[in-house]
C-alpha cells in the first residue's frame, strides 16, 4: 500500500468521525485506532508502529500535564508545513505573541503538490512555533503551542 493511499484512508476515517478502522487482504493489513492515537500497519506477518509519534505523544502528554492551560494546534495531515503561502519566508501568518481564534489560518501544509490551509481549533496567544517553515510534519504532530 503506498503512502498516498494511506493518507487518503486516514482522511476518510477522520472525516467520518470513525475511531477504529481495519482493512485486510491477502498481502496487507492496515488498522487505525484513534482512541489512543496509534496507527498500526502490518504487511504480511511483520507489524510496524511509528516510533516517532509514540515518543512525540508521550512528550506532548508530559508537557500538557505540567501546564494545564496549554493547547496545541496539530497537523491535520502529513506534508510540508509553511508559515505562509510562499516557499521563502518573508511574512508569516502567525508569530510568537499573536492572538489566534478558532478557524484562523495559521499556515499551510503542502501534500501531493497542493497547499492545504491549516486552521486553528483552539483560541489563545501563540506561545511557541514548534515547527520551522518548510519542515515535514506527521499527522497529528503539534505545530503551534498556544496559551
Amino acid at each position: 500500500m503506498n503512502f498516498e493511499k494511506i493518507e487518503q484512508l486516514i482522511k476518510l476515517v477522520k472525516d467520518n468521525d470513525m475511531k477504529k478502522f481495519k482493512y485486510k487482504d491477502y498481502e496487507q493489513e492496515i488498522e487505525f485506532d484513534f482512541t489512543d492515537n496509534q496507527i498500526n500497519q502490518s504487511v504480511g506477518n511483520a507489524a510496524t508502529q511509528p516510533q516517532n509519534s509514540d515518543s512525540q505523544q508521550s512528550t506532548n502528554q508530559q508537557q500538557a500535564a505540567s501546564d494545564e492551560s496549554v493547547d496545541y494546534v496539530k497537523a491535520p495531515m502529513v506534508g510540508t508545513f509553511f508559515l505562509q503561502d510562499e516557499k521563502e519566508l518573508t511574512n508569516p501568518l502567525v508569530n510568537v505573541g499573536d492572538k489566534i481564534k478558532k478557524g484562523d489560518t495559521i499556515g499551510y501544509i503542502e501534500a501531493m503538490k497542493v497547499l492545504n490551509e491549516v486552521t486553528s481549533d483552539v483560541e489563545g496567544v501563540v506561545d511557541e512555533i514548534l515547527v520551522s517553515h518548510g519542515t515535514n510534519v506527521e499527522y497529528d504532530q503539534a505545530i503551534i503551542k498556544v496559551k
